[in-house]
């Protein structure tokens, strides 16, 4: 058996807000640079997207192929509680015979405009199509603020959603805000395989691959990732690599309207840096204002968890957005939405459970380091391309320790420890909330 890094999770330019430069060539090229040997298909539900794979990709020995690079059909489902599902199947006819089956049940019934189709069916029935397909499905993104299966006021266990069809669910897609350590302080999820996909709509080296899963496996085939998934036959997962959580676009508490982050505070906790801020008062809380954030404060640990009960309510409105006159409640993220339907405080791993690297892909780290705001900048772009030609694959420099050793010896010492910080989980970050991703501080590194 053999590793094959893969990335289950992609979309089609026939998705909204995807790349229309997304194709097998692009993705072939920057697979290549990443590492990646198995992609999703995405989207394969959708017409024309099917046709350009089926005349593309060769089939043999039960593996999908465009050169080097891998497929595994797969696509997204919404379902009529407008939870996403990711779905993988065995073979293209199995994707046909998909459309047929849900066709009926969007308002697109040619699936044309429809990337990522709303389908008018309840979980455990999608689960019951899935099954006749010889196909799996599984939560997308599960714990993020809008479409998600743990989203506020939606479900706080798998069965509660997938209801006598739980014991065919064999995996879980974590989401840029979530990782094992969120993940694990649930334990209805002990026994799932997690996966960590990128949801990437675009080709580009920031966003495919930007998480990823290592597989240990015979072949890069359906059969062989279901066998991981389910972890039969030596077949396993053996990492997951994926963005630190608070560098996500929902960990925090924010707005729907105006999406300023929100932070709780016990008044003994303040930090320094609010200490010298003057304190506020609505109508019954304390708050300090800054310009990303409102920080209320509390005397008790009572008042606070009170509080964010209110907010999953969403019966708290936005101060700022009410200073302007517009009534917009404050909604919470994957950490208050974790913390509130957990059934432990701290992480409980399954001796199944693989590593979980929390970084960020290579390009935003270069970026950061070099003080760039865009990760498309020809310094950035020239400095990647450097390092891969360099040092192997960017997954190679993400994972290796003796890549991260020979960047010190050959002067790239910043890339090195940032490297290092990650691994060792020692970096400071200002999170992100309200769709407006994270920072890292570079201070110390």
């Amino acid at each position: 058996m053999d590793y094959f890094d893969a990335d289950l999770h992609i979309h089609s330019p026939h998705s909204i807000a995807v790349s229309k430069n997304m194709n097998l060539d692009t993705m072939l090229e920057n697979s290549r640079k990443k590492g990646l040997k198995i992609l999703g298909t995405g989207d394969i539900t959708q017409p024309d997207w099917r046709n350009y794979l089926k005349l593309n990709l060769k089939f043999n020995k039960g593996v999908y192929s465009y050169k080097e690079i891998n497929f595994i059909v797969q696509t997204e489902l919404e379902d009529k509680e407008s939870i996403h599902h990711i779905v993988l199947l065995p073979d293209l006819n199995a994707a046909e015979r998909l459309e047929e089956k849900i066709k009926v049940y969007t308002k697109d019934t040619s699936l044309y405009f429809a990337g990522r189709p709303h389908v008018h069916l309840s979980a455990p029935e999608l689960v019951e199509i899935i099954e006749e397909l010889n196909g799996i499905i599984g939560p997308a993104h599960a714990f993020t603020p809008f479409k998600s299966i743990f989203r506020s006021n939606k479900y706080s266990t798998l069965e509660q959603c997938y209801g006598s069809n739980v014991n065919k669910i064999y995996f879980l897609e974590l989401g840029l805000s979530a990782d094992t350590y969120i993940a694990d302080r649930m334990k209805c999820l002990e026994n799932i395989t997690f996966l960590s996909n990128s949801d990437a709509h675009s080709e580009g080296i920031q966003s495919l691959g930007r998480e990823f899963n290592r597989f240990y496996i015979e072949e890069p085939s359906f059969d062989e990732i279901v066998k991981a998934i389910k972890r039969i036959d030596g077949r396993k997962i053996v990492l997951n690599v994926g963005l630190e959580p608070r560098l996500g676009k929902y960990p925090m508490m924010f707005c729907r309207d105006c999406r300023i982050r929100v932070k709780l505070y016990l008044k003994n906790e303040i930090p320094n840096h609010l200490k010298n801020l003057p304190i506020k008062k609505s109508i019954n809380e304390e708050y300090i204002m800054e310009d990303q954030f409102i920080n209320y404060i509390f005397e008790t640990e009572e008042g606070l968890n009170n509080f964010r009960k209110q907010i999953s309510e969403e019966k708290i409105l936005c101060i700022k957005c009410l200073s302007r006159n517009k009534k917009s409640p404050i909604l919470l993220g994957v950490f208050d939405r974790v913390a509130e339907i957990a059934d432990f405080k701290e992480p409980h791993h399954p001796a199944h459970r693989p590593l979980y690297l929390d970084i960020i892909p290579l390009i935003e780290m270069i970026r950061a380091i070099r003080g760039v705001k865009s990760s498309k900048s020809k310094l950035v772009l020239r400095t990647y391309e450097e390092l891969i030609n360099r040092y192997g694959t960017e997954f190679e420099i993400l994972t290796n320790e003796k890549i991260t050793e020979d960047l010190i010896k050959d002067g790239h010492e910043k890339l090195a420890k940032l490297l290092k910080a990650f691994r060792n989980r020692e970096i400071e970050f200002i999170p992100g909330g309200g769709g407006k991703y994270g920072e890292i501080q570079l201070d110390e590194i």
